[in-house]
Formats: C-alpha cells, sequence, structure tokens
C-alpha cells in the first residue's frame, strides 16, 4: 500500500545529527502534511539553484543529454518554456506553443484551449519594465518568464525561476504517496489537495493557473496506474520532459503518415 513520508516525534535529525521540530500535536495539519527530511544527496536543500532542478535521485539535474549542462545559461524555469520557443530566438508565439504542444500528442481543442490560456495570461506579465501596452500578438518574453509567476503555486520556482529542492520534494512529502518500489508519486486528485492547502486568500487567478499546470503535467506525462511519479514531474520542472516525449511521438507520427 501507498505509505506517507514517516514521522518520529514530530523531530526530523539532519545529516550533523541536530534534532529539528516539524510537527506539534497541537497544530495537526503540521502532522497531516510533513515537510520532505529525506536528504543525503542533495546539500542545502533550502538554497533555490539557478540553473538545476535537484533532487534526491538527480543531485545534479538532468544528466541525461548533458540538458543541464547545455542549458545552464538558463534559470530552470526559463528551461522549462525552452522547449516552447521552437526557433531560439527567446520569444516564444502562439503559433509555437500550438506546434510544441501538437509534437508532445496533445489533441487540438486542448492545444487550441492551452494556447489561449497561456497566452492570454502570461504574454503581459513577460513584457519588459515600463510597457504598458499589451503586445497585439501575444508574445511571451522568455528573459522576463519569471515575471509570470503567480500565487497559489508549489513556491518550486523563486521569484526569479530559481528551482527550490526543499519546496519541490515538499509536494511528495505533504501531499503525494511513496509506493511499494519506494518512489515516490502524486495523483491529479492529490494535487488538487495541494493547490487547496497551497492557495492564497482571494486568489482566483492564481488556483486556476494552478490547476491547468497539474492538468497540463498530467496529460504529458499520461501516467497508466494515475500516479505521476516525482521525478517525471521534475523532468517537466526543468522541460527536458517535453523534449523526451517529443522523442517519442516522431517514430508513431511518421508511422501514421506512412499509412
Amino acid at each position: 500500500m501507498p505509505s506517507k513520508q514517516p514521522l518520529s516525534n514530530g523531530v526530523a535529525r539532519t545529516t550533523t545529527g541536530e534534532e529539528l521540530t516539524i510537527s506539534i500535536p497541537e497544530v495537526p495539519v503540521t502532522q497531516e502534511h510533513p515537510p520532505w527530511t529525506q536528504h543525503k544527496n542533495v546539500k542545502q536543500a533550502g538554497l533555490a539553484r539557478a540553473n538545476a532542478a535537484v533532487t534526491e535521485s538527480n543531485p545534479h539535474g538532468t544528466t541525461e543529454g548533458n540538458y543541464t549542462e547545455d542549458h545552464s545559461n538558463q534559470t530552470v524555469l526559463q528551461q522549462h518554456v525552452d522547449f516552447f520557443d521552437i526557433n531560439k530566438d527567446g520569444v516564444i508565439t502562439p503559433f509555437e506553443t500550438f506546434i510544441a504542444l501538437r509534437s508532445i500528442n496533445w489533441s487540438i481543442l486542448l492545444t487550441i484551449i492551452a494556447v489561449l490560456f497561456i497566452h492570454g495570461g502570461l504574454s503581459y506579465a513577460t513584457l519588459d519594465p515600463g510597457n504598458i501596452l499589451p503586445d497585439p500578438f501575444f508574445r511571451i518574453y522568455v528573459r522576463n518568464i519569471h515575471r509570470a509567476k503567480h500565487g497559489s503555486d508549489t513556491a518550486t520556482y523563486d521569484s526569479e525561476g530559481r528551482f527550490r529542492p526543499q519546496m519541490f520534494e515538499d509536494i511528495f512529502a505533504k501531499w503525494g504517496e511513496k509506493k511499494e518500489d519506494g518512489q515516490w508519486g502524486i495523483t491529479f486528485r492529490q494535487a488538487l489537495q495541494a493547490i487547496k492547502g497551497n492557495r492564497s486568500f482571494m486568489d482566483l487567478f492564481g488556483m486556476s493557473a494552478a490547476i491547468f499546470e497539474w492538468f497540463a503535467t498530467y496529460v504529458t506525462i499520461w501516467p497508466e496506474d494515475g500516479v505521476m511519479m516525482l521525478e517525471d514531474v521534475r523532468a517537466v520542472y526543468d522541460g527536458s520532459y517535453f523534449y523526451k516525449v517529443a522523442d517519442k511521438c516522431k517514430p508513431a507520427i511518421a508511422t501514421t503518415k506512412e499509412e
């Protein structure tokens, strides 16, 4: 059976042997949703990483295909949207987003809805400071993508687009589950519970954006058992998962065309 992260009287022990109180019985919610405490490979997990999405299983980010190294000049948030910048000019057009989503096997209807939501909601936020008028073509500027950070999120990305290992793994410790093979994951329903738990007061846009993002993550991963695994979600955060899915879809598309 899936299990939550075990607690020992509300106390966590650091790698140096120091004991820290992470929950108290007087406030039950601190016991219901304990933070991630199983850090061994990730040093200073609370320190945000500018260009690497690191976890216990991948303490150096995505090493497959030298992805993190090849994208070392981008923040993790910029890496997340890099796949959609097809011509790599630093500007993402609605058409590029459409093509990118179709290349990872999204349906036409979902793709159109996503394009409207993404560019309608984020374009203005990514304009350079001082620009008052919106972009008439609803383009998204990668250099300013950190300005599109919204409330009621997981706080995995900080305000400058860095990746916070502690906040990311907290998602799974607080809201997800540990499977029989020892791997952590989260269902879409659990993700919705996380959004409810992380919501900011009166933040309708932020909550809507968070719901859309988790829905998009689920559709992209499309887990057979309904559980999005921690490392797959991590790869979505740094964008490497999009390239992985696109590579898998290419042979299928080619076969369909031949038939």
